[in-house]
Parts: C-alpha cells; structure tokens; sequence
C-alpha cells in the first residue's frame, strides 16, 4: 500500500479532473471558460498540495523528492495542456497561460523543495 500512494496517483486523479473539466465546456454557452482561463494559477498551486505527502505516514519517503519532480513536471504538463486545448477561443492567451503555469510550477517545486529539506 505504502507504493501506491505518492505523487504519481495524485497527478491521476488531477488529470482525470482535468478530463471532466474539459468535458463539461460544451457549446453553446462554454460555461468552464472563465475557469480554464484561471486555471494557469490554480493547477501550480496542486504542487503544493503535492508536498503534502511528507504528512502522510503511509507514503515511501525514500526518492519522494524526487518522485515529486517528476510527478509535477509531466502531470504539470499534461494536465495544463488538456485543460488548456478545452478553452473554446484559442489564442495567445491560452499558450501564455500554459507556459505561466509551467514557469509556476517550477517554482512552487523550489519553494516546496527547500522547505521540505530544512523540515524533514
């Protein structure tokens, strides 16, 4: 059990969340637009949520940090991608999101990095 909760499944369940977001802007009104428009800000702040796994006593803590990054940067990036391509005007403001987003996340994993080696 202690293997199969970690970064990985948390990055799962944020892109199948994505999935249903993605699945829920339907025409003709795009209700999720102002959500996925947003989201460049709230899917870094899941990095966060990620670094709470040092809490949790039934997760392996050897390589975790690691495991993280990795976690982060391709969940990060295919969870901003699928929720991105589900905006129903695409433009430069969706790539830009996309890239703010990634620049984001790789701060968060700084900042939730230093923490967690000075705490743990």
């Amino acid at each position: 059990m202690r293997y199969l909760i970690g970064p990985e499944l948390l990055w799962l369940l944020f892109y199948g969340g994505a999935i249903l977001v993605a699945r829920a802007n339907v025409p003709p009104r795009y209700p999720v637009d102002d959500f996925i428009e947003r989201s460049w800000f709230y899917i870094p702040l899941l990095v966060l949520l990620t670094f709470a796994l040092w809490w949790a006593p039934v997760v392996e803590k050897s390589w975790l940090l690691l495991r993280v990054w990795v976690a982060c940067i391709i969940g990060g990036h295919f969870v901003l991608e699928k929720i991105m391509e589900a905006n129903s005007t695409q433009g430069p403001g969706i790539g830009m999101g996309y890239l703010v987003g990634m620049i984001f996340i790789f701060l968060w994993l700084v900042v939730g990095s230093i923490f967690v080696v000075i705490k743990f």
